[in-house]
């Protein structure tokens, strides 16, 4: 993966991608990647 994970806060989010855009994916039917993979997509 292209960035770097917190190791110290579980439920970190990227700045630019919040976990409410991808949970919204998610119930869309639109991703079934997890969140730190789907970051990863957005961002490489």
């Amino acid at each position: 993966m292209g960035i770097n994970l917190p190791e110290d806060d579980l439920w970190a989010e990227y700045p630019d991608h919040p976990v409410a855009d991808w949970q919204a994916e998610v119930a869309n039917g639109d991703t079934r990647l997890g969140y730190w993979d789907w970051v990863s997509a957005r961002i490489t």
